[in-house]
C-alpha cells in the first residue's frame, strides 16, 4: 500500500503558511505602536501628601514638580463643605492647603493638565 506523502506536505505547507500570516498579523499593530511615539515629554511628580495641624487650623500639604507644558493644582475640601484650590504651578513648589479654622481636611489631591 501506497501512502499520499503529496497530500500531506501539502497540509503541513498549508498550516506553515497560515502560521506565518498569523504572526504577521501580530507583527503588524506592534511596529505601528513603535512609531506613534510622543513629540514632547510631559509630566509632574509628587512626594507623600500630608493632612496635618498648624496654628489652630488644618491643612493639606504637598510638593510636586512638573516638567513640560504640565500645569498642576493642589485641592482640598474641608468638613465644613467648602473647597480650596491652589494653583496652576508648572515648577517645583511646597504646598499647604488651609482649611477655614475649626474645620478639618476630608480630602486632599493634586490634579494636573499635560
Amino acid at each position: 500500500m501506497r501512502r499520499n506523502t503529496r497530500s500531506r506536505r501539502l497540509g503541513t505547507a498549508a498550516c506553515l503558511l497560515a502560521g506565518l500570516a498569523a504572526i504577521g498579523v501580530v507583527a503588524a499593530p506592534a511596529a505601528q505602536a513603535r512609531s506613534a511615539a510622543p513629540a514632547r515629554v510631559e509630566g509632574i511628580n509628587c512626594s507623600t501628601p500630608t493632612i496635618a495641624f498648624l496654628n489652630g487650623q488644618w491643612y493639606y500639604g504637598i510638593s510636586c514638580s512638573a516638567w513640560g507644558t504640565t500645569k498642576w493644582w493642589v485641592n482640598v475640601n474641608c468638613s465644613d463643605g467648602s473647597f480650596r484650590s491652589d494653583g496652576p504651578h508648572t515648577t517645583f513648589l511646597n504646598v499647604q492647603l488651609y482649611c477655614p479654622p475649626n474645620t478639618t481636611v476630608t480630602k486632599g489631591w493634586v490634579s494636573y493638565t499635560p
